[in-house]
């Protein structure tokens, strides 16, 4: 329901290929072609098409489209820097590999071959870069510019051992597809996805041999002690839920590692209703979500070895009759009272039932580490702008972890101070706990919502919370994708679990 058009179908071949639409060949900094351009270079027709554009000179994601000259097969021939000679890894062959889609995308061919010199896990990054970039949201436009009618559609790329590219491919495919699926879902009006219709999303991965468990309704959710959840859903006419999916894993023998994500389908603030400009972007308030159901795809479409438990709070926060007030006294899955001074900060609420629900599991399944994600505060955004997700987290070996996964997939995390600075500003006079400080005080809010969640992970889990508000959503094109829903968060996620599982099981 909410993915685009098919994702990329990418191959490997041990030979280059000139009979797609078109065809890469690589140039490294300084002139020098690749063994492979060379080869296909007989009748000197790169050789010619490179003296014939002057300003390419190699460096790392210059891109000249020429037309093929008569000879060759190919419709277009694709000059691609490589940058320094030698010097290529996974996250380079990304890069290049996105710019390759983004140029075809503008050119209008839907087929490529790539003949460059790549090794197994760089043509695996390759093409992983082509399939993020040529993705294009669900349109919901009916009539449609002919620009954004071209798809790439197949990528055939030369590598030597192409078995062990298929096999990396099988991860990298799996990430790229949890991605375009956080992306759509993000991108998904709020009229469209709807709580209801983001569970029934979710249930699609039971295909995959996830186990999907909810619990929707308000009444249902206070039944089950999730007071904080209900009261943030129950303003509105879409029933708020509460979805547990457990990925059992392969390997056996392992507690599972457990994800937690806020999803908040539509955010208008509650009865501290937000301002009106820029609010048709609070569709984007289930990025959370959205990236732990993407993770959970990847995982079970690879069959990792780690198992996964995840918990997902879903709901709109809207005014209505209903809606949660302003100093109202809800309870927590956990017993914790908590009084409510701002509607609009629903997302820490969510999260604490989440958290409470994952501590709450038996003691044989319960998860030794816990790592939730939301787009949750905009003071995380002042302090860190729109290239990392602000880390919350008392373990360090946790921090580094998610420091390390973070880094190794281009999704980095700033560990910022988790102190105990101003906890004062969280004590209630009529409950256990403030969900935040008075609103018309400029406090450390990022601080107040990590402090305040820090209360609902079990005794001696292991927790830490990423705050991707600055992260979820792009108003330009980026590197590996167009503007829009990011999908971060997939790749960060899977990575941790992945590196969990082969360097510190539990």
């Amino acid at each position: 329901m909410f993915m685009g058009p098919a994702m990329l179908d990418v191959t490997f071949t041990s030979r280059p290929s000139a009979a797609e639409a078109a065809l890469v060949v690589g140039v490294w900094e300084g002139g020098n072609q690749t063994a492979t351009a060379r080869g296909l270079d007989g009748d000197r027709l790169i050789s010619r098409a490179l003296t014939a554009s002057p300003r390419f000179s190699g460096k790392e994601g210059q891109c000249v489209t020429v037309q093929a000259p008569a000879g060759m097969t190919a419709n277009r021939l694709l000059l691609l820097g490589l940058g320094p000679f030698g010097d290529m890894d996974a996250h380079r062959a990304r890069r290049l590999g996105a710019v390759v889609a983004a140029e075809l995308l503008t050119s209008g061919e839907d087929t490529v071959a790539v003949a460059l010199e790549l090794e197994p896990d760089t043509a695996a990054a390759f093409g992983q870069g082509l399939a993020l970039r040529a993705h294009r949201p669900t349109p919901w436009r009916t009539r449609t510019a002919d620009e954004d009618r071209v798809t790439l559609a197949h990528a055939a790329i030369r590598v030597a051992a192409t078995g062990a590219a298929e096999e990396l491919w099988v991860r990298a495919k799996a990430e790229v597809e949890g991605v375009l699926l956080a992306r759509d879902l993000g991108e998904a009006p709020g009229n469209i996805l709807t709580p209801s219709a983001f569970v029934e999303r979710a249930r699609a991965l039971e295909a995959l041999g996830v186990t999907v468990e909810v619990v929707q309704g308000v009444e249902a959710l206070r039944d089950a002690g999730c007071g904080l959840l209900a009261a943030v859903g129950q303003g509105a006419a879409q029933p708020p839920a509460l979805l547990i999916l457990r990925w059992r894993g392969t390997g056996g023998g392992q507690r599972p590692v457990g994800l937690v994500g806020k999803g908040i389908t539509f955010d208008a603030g509650g009865l501290s209703l937000k301002p009106g400009a820029g609010m048709e972007h609070m569709k984007g308030d289930m990025g959370g979500a959205a990236a732990v159901l993407g993770a959970v795809h990847a995982l079970a479409s690879m069959q990792a070895a780690c198992p996964v438990t995840a918990v997902l709070a879903i709901a709109e926060n809207v005014p209505g009759a209903a809606a949660t007030r302003p100093g109202d006294v809800v309870t927590a899955r956990n017993g914790l009272t908590v009084e409510v001074i701002d509607t609009d900060a629903e997302g820490r609420l969510a999260l604490a039932d989440a958290l409470a629900t994952l501590a709450a599991e038996p003691a044989d399944r319960r998860p030794g580490v816990v790592v939730d994600i939301a787009t949750l505060t905009g003071t995380v955004v002042t302090a860190l702008g729109r290239h990392y997700a602000g880390l919350y987290t008392p373990d360090d070996g946790l921090a580094r972890a998610l420091e390390s996964a973070g880094g190794s997939v281009g999704e980095p995390v700033w560990r910022l101070p988790l102190t105990h600075a101003r906890d004062e500003d969280l004590d209630s006079p009529i409950a256990d706990i403030r969900q935040c400080a008075p609103v018309m005080r400029w406090l450390p809010d990022a601080l107040h919502a990590a402090r305040f969640l820090r209360r609902f992970p079990a005794p001696g889990q292991r927790w830490a919370h990423v705050d991707m508000a600055g992260v979820g959503r792009s108003d330009d094109d980026r590197p590996l994708g167009p503007a829009g829903a990011t999908g971060w968060g997939v790749r960060l996620l899977t990575a941790l679990v992945l590196d969990r599982h082969a360097d510190a099981p539990q």
